[in-house]
């Protein structure tokens, strides 16, 4: 597993920059729309980076790189976050760049190891990452420094220049196959696209949720490091749990993510203040993820062989622009009524059920 150990470094300077722009930006203007604003540019950059890094992955035989590029463009995204008043530019093209991590690795897994390994290398892979992202919250939560994102980027670089293999990839596109997958799977695409917009709300929402609730900035960076920690576990569990019960487990946790949003909509509408403990709402709600993720991808790419970069790739932008459709609703609710954001979700949250059950329905010829 030498390859991936760059990633690591990598997670974690880009989870570090990811966190601290957006807390930085809130708590220095109080601004729900700017706030919005930088994230739905973000995620408009991940989605147009998702699909644009999916179609050169599977067109090109290049690999190597990449694995370059990906943290030395880190290292200057750092200096323009922190360093100068271009934020939202740099925030912007971390979206962008960001997208890369994803696709670039999986093609890695799938490429460099033989093919009964790759479902135990893709779980040592999600383990990887997110350890990163412990790394990169913790240093958020102590340390606010230009240079540990820099060192973070640099050590990634060193990593992927010493263990990254010089080789060529293969060309998996298939046009025909490709366009078929994808009006085969266009409903899906809304459900997990909704499913993902809702979501964003709640994330995008929890920062002026703490503010609220005159919760300290601490807690912020400690809930996605608990939230990390146990998605490490969840991750890894989540294949064995899931097995057999795919369908099951994928509406389950729709489920219970817009009972959490009922939840955080009162609260917030009456003034509720549950004081630390806000954080256990969020870890429940962020934690239910890698259930939803193993069981909907298990069964969307199960008879699916080629193109999974391309299509994976449309899958991460649909998820990018559902987001950046989220962050982008959150500027339309007031400061003062922020209730009204959490009860978006849920909305959110049921169309996203219906249309996925729908799919299996239609598509699947499975009868729920």
């Amino acid at each position: 597993m030498r390859y991936f150990v760059g990633q690591t470094f990598i997670i974690a300077g880009l989870t570090m920059l990811s966190l601290l722009y957006p807390i930085s930006l809130y708590q220095n203007t109080h601004s729900m729309v700017l706030l919005g604003l930088s994230i739905t540019l973000n995620n408009i950059a991940n989605g147009i980076g998702s699909y644009i890094w999916g179609v050169i992955i599977d067109k090109s035989k290049e690999r190597y790189s990449f694995f370059i590029l990906l943290p030395s463009v880190g290292i200057i995204i750092s200096y323009l976050i922190l360093k100068t008043s271009l934020g939202v530019i740099g925030y912007t093209i971390l979206g962008f760049f960001s997208a890369l991590d994803g696709p670039l690795y999986s093609v890695l897994l799938l490429e460099q190891l033989e093919a009964e390994k790759t479902v135990l290398g893709n779980v040592r892979l999600s383990q990887l990452s997110l350890a990163g992202n412990i790394i990169g919250s913790l240093l958020g939560a102590l340390i606010y420094d230009f240079r540990i994102t820099v060192i973070l980027f640099l050590v990634a670089l060193v990593l992927n220049i010493i263990f990254v293999p010089r080789y060529k990839g293969e060309i998996r596109e298939d046009k025909k196959e490709k366009s078929k997958a994808i009006r085969d799977l266009y409903e899906a695409l809304i459900s997990f696209s909704m499913f993902n917009l809702s979501a964003e709300i709640f994330y995008v929402t929890y920062i002026p949720t703490l503010t609220l609730f005159r919760i300290p900035k601490y807690i912020y960076f400690l809930s996605y490091t608990f939230l990390y920690i146990i998605n490490e576990f969840m991750y890894n569990k989540s294949i064995k749990i899931i097995k057999g019960n795919e369908i099951y487990y994928s509406f389950l946790v729709m489920s219970l993510r817009g009972i959490i949003m009922i939840f955080m909509g009162l609260i917030t509408f009456l003034k509720i203040n549950i004081s630390d403990s806000i954080f256990i709402p969020f870890i429940t709600f962020g934690s239910l993820y890698p259930l939803y993720s193993t069981s909907f991808f298990s069964l969307i790419f199960k008879n699916l062989q080629k193109n999974r970069g391309a299509i994976l790739g449309i899958f991460n932008a649909g998820e990018s622009f559902a987001s950046a459709g989220g962050s982008a609703l959150t500027t339309l609710v007031s400061n003062n009524n922020i209730s009204q954001a959490y009860f978006m979700a849920f909305f959110g949250f049921s169309l996203s059920f219906f249309l996925w059950l729908d799919f299996l329905n239609k598509r699947l010829n499975i009868k729920i």
